[in-house]
């Protein structure tokens, strides 16, 4: 007898879409917490959220732990999660915000994806990319002149 494998459904199609707004409460992040962030090596995930507070008009409200992906279409995967918040402010309620579920593949753990090897052109091949860009912008390189100051110096110094 031979057994049918089961095929697991990629990451990319339980991506969940939603519209929320909060009201006059305040600020998203006073409603929803963002956690995690490039600065701990995770993707940006949600943590607790005020649900007495928060509307979904579109879609289905995320879950605790959901990883947040975009936020009105600018990907947010692989910022600080102080960038992470500065994008969510920089929009009007109600604000779009696209997460998924996490998996084996694709969960909170930045690194892990990063390891992993994809084929040229795939959904996580791009995403891989913009984690990469979005990394690229906090990477602060030092200047040349000041790493010629301290060629000789044993000991780490900031520039």
């Amino acid at each position: 007898m031979s057994k049918t494998l089961k095929r697991k459904k990629h990451w990319s199609t339980k991506v969940q879409e939603c519209a929320v707004s909060w009201g006059s409460v305040g600020e998203f992040g006073d409603v929803v917490e963002i956690l995690g962030g490039a600065e701990h090596g995770e993707f940006p995930f949600l943590g607790q959220m005020n649900l007495d507070v928060l509307v979904c008009h579109v879609g289905r409200l995320p879950y605790y732990g959901d990883v947040l992906l975009e936020v009105n279409g600018t990907p947010v995967s692989g910022l600080t999660n102080r960038d992470t918040h500065a994008v969510i402010r920089h929009f009007r309620e109600p604000i779009r915000i696209k997460t998924v579920k996490p998996g084996k593949v694709l969960n909170a753990d930045l690194r892990h994806y990063l390891s992993l090897q994809f084929q040229k052109g795939s959904i996580d091949h791009k995403l891989q990319q913009v984690i990469r860009d979005n990394l690229y912008l906090r990477t602060i390189p030092c200047p040349e002149t000041c790493q010629l100051r301290h060629q000789g110096d044993a000991e780490e110094t900031n520039c």
